[in-house]
């Protein structure tokens, strides 16, 4: 029957909003700690070793966590809960198997290689180890997510790992410790996290007891659901790792092809793009569920609503941040330390790249959710090696902001082939009539004001600070009369009442 006391999409789009932004916010005072206190050099060192960490975390989970998501929504929409003991069974045996394969190849290339960058065996062996358990947390939100949780993760994902890791990293350079310590800091959160998410797991798990008796499915019935399942989640898991590698590769192809100064200036100016993301993140684990359930039930023009409404509450939200990023660039980037203002250029093209981005709303969601990974998968792979080769083309030529061009021209490309798939070969289009308002807002209102103070008071951050205050009270003072054409009474009104009971 009918889950009529969820929340609906603008409960747990704000919530994922919410601990999305905090997250963000608490990542970019880390990387400021960072900047000031190891360096454009340190800081170097530090995202690289960053980088290669996040790389191992996404290819150790094999992409069992967005099948979980999926398969886990689905039947839930379906009546089927029963199948969920089952799909655990079947999801986390092999991640745990490939966590240890990681760290058997970790020890096998430090015995060859020594020590890398200056940092021991010990340590190099360590941090692949908490890789895996960074993919193991991930696989264990999903199934908080799957069942309907949407407090879960953004309060252990989003806040409460990058306080630890805020925290831990303080100490440790109030202590005067290096860049090893600086990640061992980094790094030591990850193993608490994932005890406590383990904990809700379970919790949630045995909430649900009355529901998940067992399955009475044949054993063909089993296999079959773990064959769609790993046929997904596998596909997914090779596309996480080059959506990973699309997100660091340009900044470790910097440092090999520049310096680690470089490097560290390079990192600070796309966590700082990045930051945007969280409207995209917060809309796309509110909305993944639905869209799962939706479509399992062939509700397709109640999927078409949800696209519409969720992308134009993304232009309205985040438009006006790539707006101060591409404005203000050199402003936000001397929060990090001296030397950091020299991406501002390469700050304004990523700001304008994701800008466009965004407006194509919860599109990589919906095609993961349709089932559609192997597309996604191929996407994927061409923004890879677009990526790469204009990497090597244009850092040579123009530095970080050839690595800026590179991804702004990848991210555009991508976005384009993911839109085609959906709203021609899916048949998913979304509403246009809260798009454009959205839009128009955005540009004619923050943009003007942004511009016309930069030109008029020049750019320091106390300007920066004082246009945000003004900006933010216009903006959503001009926002409230015209709340009906963005949508937005729509989305808060928006009930996930097609949702089976869990």
């Amino acid at each position: 029957m009918a889950d009529r006391g969820s929340r609906g999409i603008a409960w747990a789009g704000a919530v994922n909003l919410v601990g999305g932004g905090l997250g963000s916010l608490i990542g970019l005072v880390l990387a400021a700690i960072v900047g000031r206190e190891l360096g454009t050099e340190g800081a170097g060192t530090y995202f690289l070793v960053v980088a290669v960490f996040m790389i191992v975390s996404n290819v150790a989970e094999l992409g069992a966590d967005t099948g979980l998501v999926r398969y886990i929504s689905a039947a839930r929409a379906t009546g089927r809960l029963v199948d969920v003991p089952h799909l655990l069974r079947t999801a986390v045996p092999p991640v745990v198997l490939a966590g240890a394969l990681v760290v058997v190849v970790a020890a096998g290339v430090v015995a060859t290689t020594g020590s890398l960058g200056g940092l021991s065996p010990a340590f190099l062996v360590t941090g692949a180890a908490v890789a895996v358990l960074s993919s193991l947390l991930a696989v264990v939100l999903a199934v908080t997510r799957g069942l309907g949780d949407v407090l879960m993760y953004p309060l252990l994902q989003n806040v409460t790992l990058p306080l630890l890791r805020v925290g831990g990293v303080l100490a440790v350079v109030t202590a005067g410790g290096g860049v090893a310590a600086v990640l061992t800091a980094w790094m030591a959160p990850v193993p608490v996290v994932l005890a406590l998410a383990a904990g809700v797991a379970v919790a949630l798990t045995l909430r649900h007891s009355g529901t998940l008796r067992p399955s009475t499915a044949r054993p063909a019935e089993r296999r079959r659901l773990s064959r769609e399942f790993w046929s997904f989640s596998a596909t997914r898991g090779v596309t996480a790792a080059v959506e990973t590698l699309l997100e660091w590769i340009d900044v470790i192809l910097v440092g090999a092809l520049t310096s680690p100064e470089e490097a560290g200036i390079y990192a600070v100016v796309t966590r700082c793009a990045r930051a945007g993301e969280v409207i995209q993140q917060a809309a796309r684990i509110a909305v993944g569920p639905q869209i799962s359930a939706a479509l399992a039930r062939g509700a397709r023009q109640e999927a078409r609503e949800v696209y519409g409404l969720v992308t134009a509450a993304m232009i309205w939200l985040a438009w006006p941040f790539f707006i101060v990023l591409a404005v203000f660039g050199d402003a936000v980037l001397s929060l990090f330390g001296p030397g950091f203002d020299d991406g501002a250029a390469s700050l304004a093209i990523l700001g304008l790249a994701m800008g466009l981005a965004t407006a194509a709303g919860t599109v990589q969601t919906i095609l993961l959710m349709g089932g559609r990974s192997s597309w996604q998968l191929a996407d994927k792979s061409v923004a890879l090696a677009l990526n790469i080769a204009l990497d090597l083309a244009l850092i040579p030529l123009w530095g970080i902001e050839g690595a800026a061009v590179a991804w702004a021209v990848t991210i555009v490309v991508d976005t384009m082939l993911v839109v085609y798939q959906v709203q021609r070969l899916m048949d998913l289009r979304p509403p246009a009539q809260h798009l454009g308002v959205a839009a128009a807002l955005s540009v004619g209102l923050v943009g003007s004001l942004t511009a016309a103070s930069r030109l008029v008071l020049g750019s320091s951050v106390l300007v920066l600070l004082g246009t945000l205050a003004v900006v933010a009270i216009v903006y959503l003072a001009a926002s409230w009369p015209l709340r009906h054409r963005l949508g937005l009474v729509d989305l808060v009104a928006h009930r996930s009442g097609s949702m089976v009971s869990a």
